[in-house]
């Protein structure tokens, strides 16, 4: 009965049994209220203290004791109450479409006049869904002179905001995607801030509304386009190949059913790949009938809120709540990854799994909500990874509304809230009165955290990387409990920093003082490091040392278990804090290490030590100039994936790059334009059999003369895209343009035809670059 078990238990109970459900809920909050309380009274230490003390310290934990023994007896006489009641009872479908949008757009026939493309559909058709009945006009027009780059002053009504985008946009040449537009007034307020300025351009909007769409192009050169649902093969296409991978791997037994399905979804993308999640894996031919008897048809409001639910409760109990926790979240706000997985950590959300790292379990629980369609992925990473996800409007909808039933999250929007009768668990405020601007000026007026800091004993991640924050007292030492520490290159770290026991990542400290730098050998448990080192003349007398004792630490934090080390020198004038000895000796002791970044002027060469990192998949490397031998230590990395080399001085020799390297690498980034490097590389037949993508930034001047415009990307036999910066700087027009011809050239001859991404920095406009 997976359906009963997994659906119909929670999704149709009648008040009184939610009423009980609510009241269970709340009641296992204040169980963990509780425990947490009695924990952190008996956790006190009482070592090095007099014996009156100890004395004092003892009746106050006899007494905490009384006072819980009486909470926990009040809970059991609730838990008793409550239990009366029980014994009582991919994207397809756009081509069309898209081409015939940008034929319209890119059509000159009306002149210069402005063209607007209004596209109207219901939610789920691949658009975004309507979801504020309520908007302010006056936030619409603040966000678009925002974007524009403009200030914004709180005071301003709409008509000076509509001012202020005129006038900036008066001589301008714009493209505007305006989204959601949900009345025709709202329409004409907006339109009126955008100016016909014959300068052809372009404005997009979508709706729900097919009036809406008509008036966002009267008195225009406009075009409603109607998004359609998918066709019924389209329809099949997409549902078989989520849930079986191939659209004629569905067995037998299940054809007709998936028709069924496919029928109530009337072509709705939203609503197949909502069902396709929930059905991936599961074969038996009673759980797809089950599925078909709860949904109602998606071609409604209600009907796609159904079918939402079903995904909902057919989520693991910890899953659910980790998307419950997104209700909090803006719309359309874009949600950190890496942050995220760490509120949820913080919040006891995760729960530990034999054989990984809490962070790894909290990604498999990301990745699954991904995997099921119920958070958007954006910002895909050359790893494959997310860098953040969005929440679908409808998708926000329903969690909102159940956050709010089951006293989940307390949501304030706007300036007044009407209160309710739960205690308030977890509060979001979203309000456009509070802005970025009125919240810099708060943070500003911090430059240190005060003493009491150290009383979070709790306390897990703390950020203060995007505040006027500066120091940091000692007392941050006593958190021991504190996992993760972002802080500003400029903020001064006390020698206490290596009392944090718990400390699994640090990040953007600046090491000013050997103290500090011996400080990190304390922290055990340190898996990723991000520093900054000072420049010798900051060291002065101190520099010897402090070289020995970088050179010390990075070697006992390797064998602590590192996993992510970043180091930046930031004088690249020639400082030689950073050396290859010190690299060299971390990577004999640090078999964890997965990632390296590390940039300084006094490395002159690859260290040896470097190709026995067997587990480095991430390595991103700044060095003053890179020889042969350099290149064959790199190639033999057995595990590398991603390289990047940024150098600052061109190579003494032609570099090739053989077959027998590199065997893994996917991606490879090579930059050696700054101080005058030209491309001084080739690939040799067979080489780097595994790369997708290739990023090269060269100077056209020193390209020429050293090597030639001559390109062996027909060698890299599974290169998927390219992309290319050509400096300019000191470069005749002939010779950029040469540049570009031979770039363009040997891309073309590739027989994989991979994409091209072609710039010139710092321009190409004519009266940059010389004549000639």
């Amino acid at each position: 009965m997976w359906l009963k078990e997994q659906v119909l238990d929670a999704w149709r109970l009648d008040v009184q049994l939610k009423d009980w459900r609510n009241k269970v809920r709340e009641l296992s909050y204040d169980i963990e209220d509780c425990i947490d309380r009695f924990m952190h009274k008996m956790s006190k230490e009482d070592a090095g203290v007099n014996l009156l003390k100890k004395t004092i310290s003892m009746i106050e934990k006899i007494w905490a004791r009384h006072k819980i023994a009486n909470l926990i007896g009040e809970l059991k006489a609730r838990v008793e109450e409550e239990a009366l009641y029980v014994e009582a009872q991919r994207l397809l479908g756009i081509d069309g479409p898209r081409e015939k949008i940008i034929e319209f757009m890119k059509n000159d026939d009306n002149g210069h006049q402005l063209k607007v493309v209004s596209i109207v559909g219901f939610g789920g058709l691949g658009k975004t869904t309507l979801a504020n009945q309520n908007p302010n006009v006056a936030k619409i027009l603040a966000n678009m002179l925002k974007e524009l780059g403009s200030c914004v002053d709180p005071s301003d009504d709409e008509c000076q905001l509509i001012d202020k985008i005129r006038a900036f946009l008066q001589d301008k040449r714009y493209f505007i995607i305006v989204d959601d537009i949900w009345s025709t007034q709202a329409w004409e307020l907006i339109n009126s801030a955008l100016p016909e300025n014959n300068l052809n351009s372009r404005v997009i909007t979508t709706t729900r509304i097919s009036t809406v769409a008509t008036s966002c192009c009267i008195g225009l050169a406009g075009y409603v386009h109607n998004i359609q649902p998918l066709s019924d093969r389209q329809s099949q296409q997409l549902f078989l190949n989520r849930v079986f991978g191939d659209i004629s791997a569905c067995p037998p037994h299940l054809e007709e059913i998936s028709r069924g399905i496919l029928k109530k979804c009337h072509g709705l993308p939203l609503a197949i790949i909502t069902i396709a999640s929930l059905l991936a894996g599961k074969s038996n031919k009673g759980q797809w009938e089950q599925v078909y008897n709860s949904i109602n048809s998606a071609f409604s409001h209600q009907g796609m809120r159904d079918i939402l639910l079903l995904s909902y409760y057919d989520l693991p109990y910890n899953l659910k709540t980790c998307l419950l926790y997104l209700s909090m979240c803006p719309e359309d706000y874009r949600i950190n990854r890496a942050d995220l997985i760490w509120r949820w950590i913080a919040e006891g959300f995760i729960t530990e799994v034999r054989g990984q790292t809490v962070e790894q379990t909290a990604e498999s629980y990301f990745n699954e909500l991904v995997n099921r369609s119920l958070i958007q992925p954006i910002d895909i990473q050359n790893d494959g990874k997310a860098e953040a996800c969005r929440v679908h409007d409808m998708v926000l909808e329903l969690i909102v509304s159940l956050s709010a039933e089951e006293n989940f999250a307390c949501i304030v929007e706007g300036q007044s809230y009407s209160g309710s009768g739960h205690k308030i668990r977890r509060l979001s405020v979203q309000s456009e009165h509070v802005g970025d601007e009125v919240m810099q000026q708060i943070m500003d007026k911090w430059s240190q955290l005060p003493e009491d800091i150290g009383n979070l004993q709790y306390l897990q991640t703390l950020v203060i990387s995007d505040t006027n924050i500066r120091k940091l007292p000692p007392s941050i030492g006593h958190l021991q409990k504190l996992v993760r520490l972002f802080v500003h290159s400029e903020t001064e770290l006390p020698d206490e920093i290596g009392d944090l026991q718990a400390l699994q990542e640090l990040s953007g400290a600046r090491m000013v003082s050997t103290e500090l730098v011996e400080a990190l050998r304390r922290l055990t448990k340190l898996k990723t490091l991000d520093m900054r080192v000072p420049t010798r003349e900051e060291l002065g007398g101190d520099f010897g040392r402090y070289v020995e004792a970088l050179k010390s630490s990075l070697g006992v934090m390797g064998g602590h278990g590192l996993q992510s080390l970043t180091i930046i020198d930031d004088d690249v004038t020639g400082n030689d804090v950073l050396r290859e000895e010190q690299i060299d000796l971390l990577c004999s002791t640090a078999p964890c290490l997965w990632k390296l970044d590390i940039w300084g002027a006094g490395i002159t060469h690859v260290p040896k030590q470097m190709a026995s990192l067997v587990n480095l998949t991430h390595l991103d490397l700044g060095i003053p100039r890179i020889k042969q031998e350099d290149l064959c230590i790199l190639g033999g990395i057995p595990a590398l994936l991603f390289c990047e080399l940024d150098l600052c001085h061109a190579p003494d020799e032609r570099l090739t790059v053989s077959s027998q390297k590199f065997q893994c690498l996917q991606q490879f980034k090579y930059e050696n334009f700054r101080y005058g490097g030209g491309l001084e590389m080739l690939f040799l037949e067979g080489a780097m059999p595994e790369l997708r993508r290739l990023e090269l930034a060269f100077r056209a001047q020193e390209t020429e003369s050293k090597m030639g415009f001559e390109f062996s990307f027909e060698h890299l036999a599974s290169l998927e895209h390219i992309k290319v910066i050509i400096w300019t700087l000191d470069a005749t027009r002939s010779r950029v343009e040469a540049a570009e011809a031979a770039v363009r050239g040997a891309v073309s001859m590739h027989p994989g035809r991979p994409t091209l991404d072609l710039g010139f920095c710092p321009s190409r406009d004519k009266d940059e670059i010389q004549s000639g």
